[in-house]
């Protein structure tokens, strides 16, 4: 054999190899392509709201009023004998502690004390017994309640989208919606021939 004959087919064998070797790779290939999209439809759902509301008005009421008086009575407020007869005895208890001039000066307290606390007891006895009364009065008051209000709302969850790739058409959802195109990822695999 010639030398380029040798080598045509050393060449040719070489190809044969190689275009085997990429026919037969089964491994895919893929890559992003762009579709048209033909239709988007807004997919809507029903939410149901709740509004609170606070009411508030007045309102008249009875209520019970208790009332306690003493009343003065002057016929028991004249005399002087219990202040005069709180001051002795005072005087006496008050005589029976300290020595000396110390003494004397608790005498003087003990009679201050006792005249004192003897006169307040006849001005308490002046005032007649307690006498308690009950009243009906009326009395405004605020009353507040809540109330809840119900409203439907429409609102938007997603958009359906059709689009049109290769002569097929195809469907997704989508959070927002898409422009004239939307990007694709296309696969590639190879068929065998059996």
């Amino acid at each position: 054999m010639n030398e380029r004959l040798k080598l045509k087919l050393a060449v040719a064998g070489l190809l044969a190899c190689v275009a085997g070797t990429a026919v037969a790779d089964p491994r895919p290939r893929s890559g992003v392509e762009y579709a048209r999209v033909v239709d988007v439809t807004p997919i809507v759902r029903q939410v149901r709201v709740e509004t609170p509301a606070r009411e508030c008005w007045q309102e008249t009421e009875y209520r019970t009023v208790r009332h306690e008086a003493r009343y003065y009575d002057g016929r028991r407020a004249g005399s002087a004998v219990p202040t005069i007869a709180g001051g002795i005895l005072g005087g006496v208890i008050g005589s029976q502690f300290g020595s000396g001039s110390g003494r004397d000066a608790m005498t003087a307290v003990g009679v201050l004390v006792g005249a004192s606390v003897a006169s307040e007891a006849a001005r308490n006895e002046a005032y007649g017994d307690r006498q308690v009364s009950y009243e009906r009065r009326p009395v405004t008051v605020e009353r507040c309640q809540t109330t809840v209000s119900y409203q439907t709302e429409e609102r938007i969850e997603g958009y359906r989208v059709t689009y049109v790739y290769a002569g097929r058409e195809y469907h997704t959802t989508m959070a927002s919606p898409p422009g004239n195109r939307i990007p694709v990822r296309v696969t590639v695999v190879p068929t065998r021939h059996r």
